[in-house]
């Protein structure tokens, strides 16, 4: 039953990239985490039991994958609704009708959106060396370095994965106005990746950042699909008409994917120590046990045994959390499964555990009633989605951007399963907001793509520039 569940789950996933591409696209930071963690229950279920140094205790064999896979599947049915045929359809026939390349007088949203990150990733590197510490070269970890790092540093932490995905944005924009990609901000994404491996990022940043960038991209395969004259995405190469595009994310891939693999040699063996099968060890944990663990202990807690305490729960996430404004749910989760004062120390030391969903629905809502709150939560991101995708093919790049920002909440959830962001004033404002620029796009957008024309702007300052005597 538990290698079943788990490769239907996987096969899933296969059947979304050969049917349904818009939606692989549209949701390919959760489906990778997806995977991953199905591996990792896989692994610990069926090797079990397996000796978690995080937890100080064997864990699996075990029934994880089984309700794991029921709770992805119930998390992604609504997509294959929302994202029917008959909505891509219309959304694709909505998409304004591409002319020709935009003149080189014409400053445009693209146009300036590159010439401030290039600004900005200048003052990065220069922040960077300014510094004089280098965590890759000075075999620091990456949390220790982002206490003491610049503004800058702590706002490509906090607001890179925004930063990516409006890239992303840029680059589709020009292929659906102009039926060309602006492989400018490849370059830029590229650029960034790097700075993050030398500033100590082993994995998280490099998958973040091509994910959040590359889902724009269904918004293409939407409106291509108009082209061929069907809204069914059978498959994703068919639909990439400029193969270049294909040689340059071949290229961005293997290179991420050997930043990666470098990263993740040089933190265990040269950052944390370890050596020979030690190293190899502790890899293995990383990738296959961590992500898992405390779930597994959560599933055979309430689900297998039945103990919960909805009441008890909630007051942890909302009310007395050991640590509030950060993610309440690892604080739960490892307070339920490895005790105090462990938990305690952990977390205020900045350390806390991997995992949170879909267990914490269970933990709140109980054995039964968490498997319809998960659905509703599916739901509730398969419309997002929806608006986010359909904003970027009608050119609504603002009321897509604030689809974006109040998504990532929900993002945050699937990865870590943090509830308490809906309790922040700030969230509400963010919904208040996309709400506001749904109303007023639905007239006009509110950033077009023209900005300016750049022969009068440049006329205009030099009738305005002061005549020397």
């Amino acid at each position: 039953m538990t290698l079943l569940a788990g490769a239907s789950i996987l096969l899933f996933f296969v059947w979304l990239g050969l049917f349904r591409s818009a939606i692989l696209i549209c949701l390919a930071f959760l489906l990778f985490t997806f995977a991953w963690r199905t591996i990792s229950s896989l692994y610990i279920d069926l090797t079990g039991p397996v000796f978690s140094s995080q937890l100080e205790m064997f864990i699996g064999p075990g029934v994880m994958t089984v309700f794991q896979s029921i709770a992805y599947f119930l998390t992604l049915l609504p997509f294959l609704w929302v994202f029917n045929a008959r909505a891509l359809d219309e959304w694709a026939r909505a998409a304004p009708t591409p002319g020709l390349p935009a003149s080189q007088s014409q400053l445009t949203l693209s146009d300036v959106t590159f010439y401030a990150s290039v600004l900005f990733l200048i003052l990065l590197f220069g922040a960077l060396i300014q510094g004089g510490v280098i965590p890759l070269f000075a075999k620091i970890e990456r949390w220790t370095f982002n206490e003491q790092a610049s503004f800058l540093h702590r706002l490509v932490v906090e607001r890179g994965d925004m930063l990516c995905f409006w890239w992303g944005t840029m680059f589709v924009a020009e292929r659906l106005r102009r039926q060309r990609y602006d492989y400018r901000f490849v370059g830029l994404l590229a650029v960034l990746t790097f700075y993050m491996f030398l500033a100590g990022g082993r994995f998280s940043p490099f998958y973040r950042y091509c994910a959040f960038f590359v889902i724009p991209f269904s918004a293409v395969l939407i409106v291509q699909a108009r082209d061929l004259g069907s809204a069914s995405l059978f498959s994703l190469l068919p639909r990439v008409s400029d193969r270049r595009i294909v040689l340059a994310g071949t290229g961005v891939i293997v290179l991420i994917a050997m930043m990666i693999a470098f990263a993740l040699y040089w933190n265990l063996t040269r950052v944390r120590g370890f050596e020979g099968q030690a190293a190899l060890d502790a890899f293995v944990e990383r990738v296959l046990v961590q992500p898992s663990e405390i779930g597994w202990a959560s599933y055979q807690r309430v689900l297998v045994n039945g103990d919960w305490d909805a009441r008890h729960a909630f007051d942890f996430l909302f009310d007395r959390p050991i640590v509030a404004g950060r993610n309440t749910t690892p604080q739960l989760l490892m307070s339920e499964t490895i005790g105090e004062p462990r938990t305690t120390e952990h977390i205020t030391g900045g350390f806390q555990f991997a995992g949170g969903f879909p267990e914490i629905f269970f933990e709140l809502f109980g054995p039964y009633f968490g498997w319809i709150f998960l659905l509703g939560a599916g739901w509730l991101t398969a419309l997002l989605s929806a608006v986010m995708i359909r904003s970027i093919i009608a050119e609504r790049y603002v009321t897509a951007a604030l689809s974006f920002y109040v998504l990532y909440g929900i993002y945050v959830m699937y990865i870590g399963g943090m509830l308490n962001f809906v309790a922040t004033p700030t969230y509400w404002v963010k919904i208040a907001a996309l709400f506001a620029a749904i109303i007023i796009e639905e007239r006009a957008p509110i950033l077009p793509w023209v900005l300016a024309d750049r022969t009068r702007l440049f006329r205009r300052f030099v009738v305005r520039r002061p005549q020397l005597p």
